[in-house]
């Protein structure tokens, strides 16, 4: 585990700088400067494009994860793998156009009345797709080439400075909000080249056509994966964003905005899990192929107990400090409407982290077509929920749509893992956790609200922090993270 922890540490410095500059652009700069409206539109710009690059790919992004280690060979430029991977997405964007454009006036019924200027920025779904098709497919490729820590610098950090330079200049008055949507469309165009550059850096840039892959005795399996990772994948994007759309549609750009600021706030949690995906998804991937049964097991209870030791702590931060969260965002009465959409968000994002490397085990196993079928039913079910809970509830509507569908969906997957690979990531120390969880809540509950909500904020950080950490390493909650500990602890020792 030592290549992960190394791999997975700097991931996660590198997300949580991102962080840092995200929150500015998105929760501190778009609310003082942006409309509800405008936020919603950018929010749904980029989420669609995100969810439409999915359609456009073909699977292409997802079969490195499982293939990848098939025609690994840098001597042989891995055998056109890459190749493979840009054409298989250009046929897909172009089958995308079509229908994308053929649905035109579908998409403008739907939308023209709650949200008219979805509609104008209509065109600008194209570009962002293609770029962000593209971004992924050289994402992954670098990834199953175990280099994840420059693709999350530049996803993370510099499309965030970029961001967040274009808001300033809308700020000062040097663009206009047409501009400022242009300038979104730059931003991916550069965050592309800039990973296109890096590849070719790492020597790895093997564009040059070349048919081995098409020729190959796994093409007929690698267009069936393709073909069920299109579809898991469709379905997974939409649980993911058929908040956001849906809420749109019903009830117009303006709550999209104010969901988007909260939703926001919430996904921090989920971060852990973000960049040790990106650190074991190849040696997961590696011990499926080889069927080692000892590797997967030991990584996915590490994933598990390490994801939701850091997610939980990220999760007490966040919600014991909720109300003054909200007041040091600019117009914090329209935004504090999103407080139950942080709980609810919260809430399933913590338990994806709990739930370790279920994804990473099932999509790269045998039983990929299974969890396809997982995906499906749940995007099924994103959808009905949403459909309940958003006109009655509103944003917290939303917000609890995606927390069920993202409990089911990972009892599911927990559930067929455990039945049929005997594998399962939880142990008594997951139990321990959660009564510190527990524990700590309680406690936050009867420290009294002091009058300067900084000080406030500063006062159950400290005791969050001192409690949390303390009694997780009294306990041995996990073996890595009493390493981490010691080893910081070494350090200041020694400086001293």
């Amino acid at each position: 585990m030592g290549l992960i922890i190394r791999q997975s540490f700097k991931n996660l410095l590198i997300i949580y700088i991102g962080l840092f500059i995200g929150y500015c652009s998105t929760v501190l700069l778009s609310p003082l400067i942006l409309t509800e409206d405008q936020i919603g539109l950018i929010r749904l710009l980029i989420n669609v494009s995100v969810m439409f690059s999915t359609f456009a790919a073909l699977g292409s992004v997802n079969i490195p994860t499982k293939y990848f280690p098939y025609f690994k060979d840098t001597s042989a430029k891995h055998h056109g793998f890459l190749f493979f991977l840009i054409t298989v997405a250009f046929i897909g964007f172009l089958v995308f156009t079509i229908f994308f454009l053929g649905f035109k006036n579908v998409i403008y019924s739907i939308y023209i009345t709650k949200a008219p200027l979805l509609v104008e920025y209509f065109y600008y779904f194209l570009p962002l797709t293609f770029l962000i098709l593209y971004f992924n497919i050289f994402q992954s490729y670098l990834i199953q080439n175990q280099k994840p820590v420059a693709t999350n610098f530049i996803r993370e950090i510099i499309i965030r400075i970029l961001i967040i330079t274009a808001l300033l200049f809308y700020f000062i008055k040097w663009i206009n909000f047409k501009d400022l949507i242009n300038s979104y469309v730059l931003v991916y165009a550069i965050a592309l080249l800039v990973i296109i550059w890096h590849v070719k850096s790492q020597k790895l840039l093997f564009i040059k056509p070349n048919l081995n892959v098409f020729k190959s005795k796994y093409i007929k399996e690698i267009i069936t994966f393709g073909g069920f990772a299109l579809l898991g994948g469709m379905s997974g994007v939409l649980i993911a964003n058929i908040d956001g759309i849906m809420l749109s549609a019903y009830k117009g750009l303006g709550p999209t905005g104010i969901y988007t600021i909260a939703f926001l706030i919430a996904t921090i949690i989920e971060i852990p899990k973000r960049s040790i995906s990106q650190s074991v998804i190849a040696l997961i991937s590696e011990g499926n192929k080889n069927n080692n049964k000892s590797i997967l097991e030991n990584i996915y209870k590490k994933t598990s107990i390490n994801q939701f030791i850091m997610g939980s702590f990220i999760f007490l931060g966040i919600w014991c400090n909720i109300d003054n969260i909200f007041k040091l965002i600019p117009n914090s009465a329209i935004y504090a409407q999103g407080k139950w959409v942080v709980l609810y968000i919260g809430l399933g994002k913590l338990f994806d982290l709990a739930t370790g490397s279920n994804y990473e085990i099932l999509s790269t196993s045998k039983y990929y077509k299974i969890d396809l079928l997982f995906v499906v039913l749940l995007g099924v079910l994103a959808i009905i929920t949403n459909m309940i809970f958003i006109p009655i509830y509103g944003i917290t509507g939303a917000a609890l749509a995606s927390a069920i569908s993202i409990f089911i969906f990972n009892i599911f997957r927990y559930s067929f893992i455990f039945l049929k690979m005997k594998l399962q990531p939880f142990t008594i120390d997951t139990l321990k956790e959660l009564i510190i969880v527990g524990f700590i809540l309680l406690i936050n509950y009867f420290v009294s609200p002091q009058i300067n909500f900084i000080f406030d904020i500063f006062l159950r950080s400290i005791i969050i922090s001192v409690l949390f950490v303390s009694l997780t390493i009294l306990f041995k909650i996990s073996d890595d993270f009493n390493l981490l500990f010691n080893k910081l602890l070494n350090k200041i020792i020694q400086k001293e």
